[in-house]
C-alpha cells in the first residue's frame, strides 16, 4: 500500500492521500459528504487543522472542523455506522501524525526532518468510548480509526487505556466535560512512542487525562491526532477568524 507522506501546512489541504490504494471504496450512496467516488479522494479535500491555542492537550492536530466534512464523517460513523470511509480516514490520520513528528523534529533541531511514516511511533491506541456506547453501537469508532492508522503508519496497534464506568463526554455540560474521564493506562512498553487517536476533540480534556495516563505508566512520549476539532466562536470555513480550540 503506497503510504502518504506530503501534506500541506495547516490550513490547506491534503494531497498524496487520494493516491492511497483503497480498492476505489466509497460508501455506496450512503456517502455523509453527498459525493460519488472513492472515500480517499473525498477526505483528501478536506482541510487540516492544527489545535494549539485552548486544548489541554496542547498540540492536537486534526483533519478537519466538526462544524465541516471531518464533523459529518465522524457523526455518520458514530450514528450511523458507516465505515467505509474509516481506511481512507486511518490513512491520512497517519500521514497527518507524520507530519506532526516531523514538526516536533524541526522545531527541536531547529533542521528540516526526512519523512518517515511510521518511523517516530512504536504503538498506537485510541481514547476507549464508555462501555455502554461500545455495547449501543457494537463498536468503539475511535478504536477503528486507530486501528486503521496503525495500518498506515506500519506499527502495531493496542489497547492501553481502560475507561472507568461513566456517562460519555458528549453528554456533559462544558464545565463537566473539563474534568474528563476517569482512565488507567494498561502495561505500556517502557519507553514507548505512542500515538494517541481520537474522533473529536473540544476541550482537549480526554486526551489530556489519556496522554497523562501514558506517561505515567512509562511512556517516553505521546502526540495526539483526531478526526475533527470542534471550532472556537468566530470560526469560519474559509479559514478565517479564530484558531480551532
Amino acid at each position: 500500500m503506497t503510504r502518504p507522506t506530503a501534506l500541506r501546512s495547516p490550513g490547506g489541504c491534503f494531497h498524496d492521500v487520494a493516491d492511497v490504494a483503497d480498492g476505489g471504496v466509497s460508501c455506496g450512496g450512503r456517502c455523509p459528504l453527498g459525493r460519488g467516488g472513492s472515500c480517499s479522494a473525498c477526505v483528501a479535500g478536506i482541510p487540516a487543522d492544527r489545535v494549539d491555542a485552548g486544548s489541554l492537550a496542547s498540540p492536537v492536530w486534526a483533519l478537519g472542523s466538526y462544524a465541516g466534512e471531518a464533523g459529518r464523517l465522524v457523526r455518520a460513523l458514530k450514528y450511523a455506522n458507516v465505515r467505509a470511509p474509516v481506511g481512507a480516514l486511518g490513512s491520512a490520520l497517519a500521514a497527518l501524525a507524520s507530519l506532526a513528528s516531523l514538526a516536533s523534529q524541526a522545531s527541536q533541531t531547529d533542521q528540516a526532518a526526512e519523512p518517515g511514516p511510521g518511523a517516530d511511533y512504536d504503538v498506537v491506541t485510541w481514547v476507549p468510548t464508555t462501555v455502554g456506547r461500545r455495547a449501543q453501537r457494537g463498536f468503539d469508532q475511535a478504536e477503528l480509526l486507530a486501528r486503521s492508522t496503525a495500518r498506515g503508519l506500519g506499527v502495531r496497534s493496542r489497547r492501553l487505556l481502560l475507561r472507568a464506568p461513566g456517562p460519555g463526554q458528549t453528554s456533559l455540560p462544558g464545565q463537566e466535560r473539563r474534568s474528563g474521564p476517569v482512565l488507567r493506562a494498561r502495561r505500556v512498553p517502557v519507553g514507548a512512542r505512542i500515538l494517541l487517536v481520537d474522533d473529536v476533540v473540544t476541550t482537549g480534556t480526554s486526551l489530556a487525562t489519556a496522554s497523562d495516563a501514558l506517561l505515567a505508566a512509562g511512556a517516553r512520549s505521546v502526540r495526539s491526532v483526531v478526526v475533527a476539532a470542534t471550532p472556537a466562536p468566530g470560526w469560519r470555513p474559509d479559514g478565517g477568524g479564530r484558531a480551532h480550540r
